[in-house]
């Protein structure tokens, strides 16, 4: 969702006196809390089977919507808008050629059922939502996600620090290891621990695990290994992270949602790519260093789990070059 959010700004540019509603998944919800891009929020789980469809659709017919603009590509995000009789629907066509009325086809890359590859041309998904909304002659698109950190989020963040020995001035590294998108983006739980040993011992920085609620237990075994702080019990609501990000001087991370948070904090990045397809990410490159095994005839392979059993695209990861890349962006700052 963060890369969508130039997306947002620009339809709040382009449409200053407009109501204008977001519909998102609902633990997404907070990420946005003081950006101002939306006059309202509705929640819009997934359907998960035709109660759950219908009732979406009933809910957008009570609003009288007149202008759709759908930029993820699902079928069913499609749907509930056609259904719901929304008259303007701005979407990608692909796989749902009759439910947008205004729309672009991206670029095919492989037949429909093919089963390598990526089935479009990659591209950075900022400039991928850019080029849907240039159909409507909206203002140009920034090249990095934007958010608000409010002063809510900022307390908490200062209370949380304290209670954990975290002083204001100190100097943040936080490490990402987990991945929800599958276990294929995993880097080895040793290898992080020793990263975050050295940022500690070299620069005297306090390292920070970050979690999810499903990485509580792999998170707190790494974070013991390296003396380092997990932020865990309780895990971190999702919309505070963006005020610890506010503080990180470096974040080390998986290809996962902390990254771009990162980005568009302006926290410096070393980002451990593995199975996934680097183009659809390279936004904000100013302040990131993306490591991934392109040499790897597998890679990417877009797999959420290894299909050849080695994980080789994150095995070969070495500590020494997270480490080099990490110094690098450091030398910048």
């Amino acid at each position: 969702m963060v890369m969508a959010t130039p997306a947002f700004e620009s339809i709040r540019r382009g449409y200053p006196r407009a109501e204008i509603v977001c519909g998102l998944r609902p633990w997404l919800r907070s990420l946005l809390d003081g950006s101002g891009f939306f006059d309202r929020f509705i929640e819009t789980p997934r359907a998960g089977g035709l109660g759950g469809l219908c009732k979406q659709v009933k809910e957008l017919r009570r609003e009288d919507f007149d202008l759709a603009i759908i930029l993820p590509n699902s079928f069913e995000t499609g749907l509930v808008p056609f259904l719901a009789r929304i008259p303007v629907r701005v979407g990608y066509r692909q796989g749902r050629p009759l439910l947008m009325n205004v729309g672009l086809r991206a670029q095919r890359l492989r037949r429909l059922f093919g089963r390598r590859g990526p089935r479009r041309v990659p591209e950075p998904m900022p400039l991928y939502y850019a080029r849907l909304l240039k159909l409507l002659e909206l203002p140009e698109l920034r090249d990095r996600g934007t958010l608000t950190v409010t002063d809510e989020e900022r307390s908490f963040i200062d209370v949380w620090a304290r209670d954990r020995g975290i002083g204001p001035d100190d100097k943040l590294l936080l490490l990402n290891a987990g991945a929800s998108y599958g276990a294929s983006k995993l880097w080895e739980e040793d290898r992080f621990a020793a990263v975050a040993r050295h940022f500690a011992d070299a620069h005297g920085m306090v390292p920070v695990f970050l979690a999810g609620p499903n990485e509580v237990d792999m998170v707190d075994r790494i974070a013991t290994a390296a003396g380092a702080i997990a932020a865990i019990n309780p895990v971190l609501p999702v919309h505070t992270l963006k005020a610890l990000v506010e503080r990180a001087q470096l974040m080390i991370t998986t290809d996962a949602g902390p990254r771009h948070v990162a980005v568009a904090m302006g926290v410096p990045v070393v980002c451990l790519m593995g199975p996934n397809d680097p183009r659809y990410t390279n936004y904000g490159l100013d302040r990131q260093i993306v490591i991934q095994k392109a040499e790897l005839e597998c890679v990417p392979c877009q797999k959420k789990q290894c299909p050849l059993g080695h994980r080789q695209c994150m095995t070969t990861i070495m500590v020494d070059e997270v480490v080099v890349a990490g110094e690098q962006l450091l030398d910048q700052v």
